[in-house]
């Protein structure tokens, strides 16, 4: 975990080039770009978790009544 935390460091270049972020910052705001942003790092949040606890999709359909949408 250590040698993690080491590398991030070391590689202070590991952002978005500036030409990327250029052409993003001409379509979209700040604000855009913040909530874009969050709304990537939430999905990675999840999928990591789920893959952490081997969540099998779409297991939980039932508790939710999503079942009964019968989108099986």
């Amino acid at each position: 975990m250590t040698q993690r935390f080491n590398f991030a460091k070391e590689s202070p270049d590991l952002g978005v080039r500036d030409d990327i972020y250029e052409r993003v910052r001409s379509q979209l705001s700040e604000t855009e770009i913040s909530d874009l942003t969050f709304a990537v790092m939430s999905a990675n949040a999840w999928t990591r978790v789920n893959a952490a606890f081997k969540s099998v999709p779409a297991s939980s359909a039932a508790m939710l009544g999503l079942d009964k949408a019968e989108l099986n």
